[in-house]
Order: structure tokens, then sequence, then C-alpha cells
């Protein structure tokens, strides 16, 4: 189960801690290029292994030696690449958080594939992919936080320029919760679940708060959002 919830400028994302891949609905994705000492490798074989789950994505290298692996989960990943008259890569150590795109750029050497490569990644400072800004609070924090009620909803409110709106209550006519980002009005206010709105637009709230028992991970987008949400 993924819950997001966007505003003018500001987008929350949370992933439910569902193990089927089909439930997940996201931008979450791995690319990179594949090259050798001469240039670009094309047809080379990737695979990505998340190493929590052992799902296993795969993806061949186009004519400019680029792959893209969409709609993973988030975690961390092992990624080797193969190709023949090559080397075998593999890169260990890559952590890709929700709605990411997370970029792993492999250099092949000529040698037998049975011989291999291996790499232990250092995590980018910063994402080359995507112009979007964000904040994740992982699992640790999301189990760790006191919360009212055990209201997910309410992680939100612990990242910068957030906080809970007027309208927030369970008890009045009607329930609802809504947030206020960066200064902005409550009716450009984005939540989903799963792909499927959950915002009531008329009265600016969600009537909707997931357990802090099925989240997982939770992201705040506050700028630069992908063409998805381009609805509001």
């Amino acid at each position: 189960m993924v819950f997001r919830f966007w505003m003018e400028v500001l987008f929350l994302c949370f992933l439910a801690a569902i193990p089927s891949r089909a439930q997940v609905a996201n931008n979450t994705s791995l690319v990179g290029t594949v090259t050798d000492a001469n240039g670009v490798v094309m047809g080379a074989k990737v695979t990505a292994v998340n190493v929590g789950t052992n799902d296993t994505y795969s993806a061949t290298a186009d004519e400019q030696g680029n792959y893209s692996i969409t709609f993973v989960r988030e975690g961390t990943y092992t990624i080797t690449t193969e190709h023949t008259g090559f080397r075998k890569s593999v890169q260990n150590g890559i952590f890709v958080e929700i709605n990411r795109t997370v970029r792993t750029d492999v250099r092949l050497e000529v040698g037998s594939v049975s011989q291999s490569v291996v790499v232990d990644a250092a995590v980018p400072a910063i994402s080359t992919d995507e112009a979007t800004l964000a904040e994740t609070i992982n699992s640790r924090s999301v189990v760790d936080l006191p919360l009212n009620g055990r209201d997910a909803l309410q992680l939100a409110a612990t990242t910068s320029n957030v906080i809970v709106g007027p309208k927030s209550s369970q008890t009045a006519i009607p329930p609802g919760e809504d947030f206020i980002g960066a200064g902005q009005r409550e009716i450009t206010n984005s939540l989903t679940l799963d792909g499927i709105t959950i915002m009531n637009n008329l009265i600016t709230v969600t009537h909707v708060v997931p357990s802090v028992d099925a989240v997982e991970e939770v992201q705040v987008q506050n700028g630069n959002y992908t063409a998805q949400y381009g609805s509001y």
C-alpha cells in the first residue's frame, strides 16, 4: 500500500509494508549507462536484486548503453552486469528510496564472464536524474517517533515547512485531517493511496488514516514534481 500527500510545494508518500510488488504504485527506478574503455556497451544484461526481499528485476542496455528498470521496491540492491567478452560487474549496497531515480553507471573490463569485479557502492550526495526535492522518513523513524493515536499522517508534520491544518480532527463533522505546507492553502493538497485519490477537495481533508503499523517509509516532496502530478 502506497500513500502519497502532495501540495503545491509539498508531496508526501507512505509506503506500506506489503510484500506484493503489484500493489506498489510508484516511480522508483534504477537507471545507468554501461561502458567499457572504448565507449558504450550495447546489449549488456543488467540484473538488480533487492537484498531484503529478493525481488529480482532485469533490463538490457540499449544502443546507447543505457538501461532503465522502473517500478522497483525501495531497499538496498545488488546490481550485476554481464556481457560476452567482459568480466561480470557486481555492485553492492545500492540504496533506493521510494519515488526516487537512482543512477548506477557500470564500467566493464575485458575478460572472462567467470571473472567478477565487485564494487561496494557509496551513497551519492545528490540525484542527477531528477530535479525533485524530497525528505524521507525511514522505517526506523516511522516506528520510533511518538504519534498521537499511531496516526501515520502526522509524520508529515515532522518535516520542514509542514504543519497540521486547522481542520484536522477525527471528532469534527465531517472528521478528517489536513496539512499546510510552506503557507499554501489546503485546496492545493493531493493525497493518494495506491495511486487512487483519498482527498476530499470539497472540504480539503482526507478521511483515510493509515496506521503507523502499516507504513514502512514516508517521503515528502517539496518542489519540482514529475509530470504525473500535473493535474494540480
